[in-house]
């Protein structure tokens, strides 16, 4: 049972690693093509395909953090409260706002700032988990992390540049090139986001199937020990 779930877990990452990177290169023949983007594959829309991708992602991955939360006094050793609650907390509110735009409407906060800094805080404060899960469970880590770090430079990588092309194009509004490498930069930003966070998806996934199927062995050895 533990290979066939390791199986569709791997099998779905590289399904959705597929169509993220079918969207991405369907988004950039469209702007090519028509010079502006279909709102359905539209990667800085509202609603769009790519934008119900990313919270299908950050929503999946509030609801294993719960699912650790709700069952952590029967895994092996328990996580504490904070972890899982507080990387629920930020991916079900990164989710909403993906869907509505919410930071928009409350651009008196510099956003990206607040979730790097919570971000640093869960590894910061949930210092135990970590080292119990890296010491047990280091593959899941090591997803998370590539997931982080591809998320992270997407993000704020392309966001690094975003001035830059902006100030071209304000001075050369007629050039064809920066039209297109501001799209560009735009699918490199959400991409790297949603590949970060497919990335984070498999690892807490894979962590959750093995921490909470863990538990079980010491019931069933238990068991065959009373027969």
């Amino acid at each position: 049972m533990a290979v066939t779930a390791q199986k569709l877990l791997s099998w779905g990452a590289i399904a959705l690693v597929g169509l993220e990177l079918g969207l991405a290169l369907a988004y950039l023949a469209v702007i090519f093509l028509r010079g502006e983007a279909v709102p359905l594959l539209d990667f800085n829309g509202l609603r769009s395909l790519p934008s119900w991708l990313q919270a299908a992602h950050l929503f999946a991955i509030g609801g294993l953090c719960l699912a650790l939360l709700g069952f952590r006094q029967r895994m092996a050793r328990p996580v504490s409260w904070f972890s899982p609650s507080a990387l629920a907390a930020l991916c079900l509110y990164g989710g909403v706002d993906e869907l509505t735009k919410l930071h928009l409407a409350l651009d008196q906060f510099d956003w990206k700032l607040i979730y790097l800094g919570i971000l640093i805080a869960i590894p910061v404060l949930g210092w135990r988990d970590l080292g119990w899960i890296w010491r047990h469970h280091r593959a899941s880590v090591l997803w998370v992390l590539a997931g982080v770090g591809i998320f992270l430079l997407g993000g704020f990588g392309a966001e690094a540049v975003k001035g830059a092309i902006a100030s071209e194009l304000a001075t050369h509004s007629s050039s064809q090139g920066l039209f297109l490498g501001e799209h560009l930069r735009i699918t490199v930003e959400e991409l790297g986001e949603l590949l970060g966070e497919t990335l984070i998806l498999y690892g807490m996934a894979h962590f959750t199937q093995r921490a909470l199927n863990s538990q079980r062995m010491p019931v069933l050895s238990s068991s065959l020990n009373r027969l």
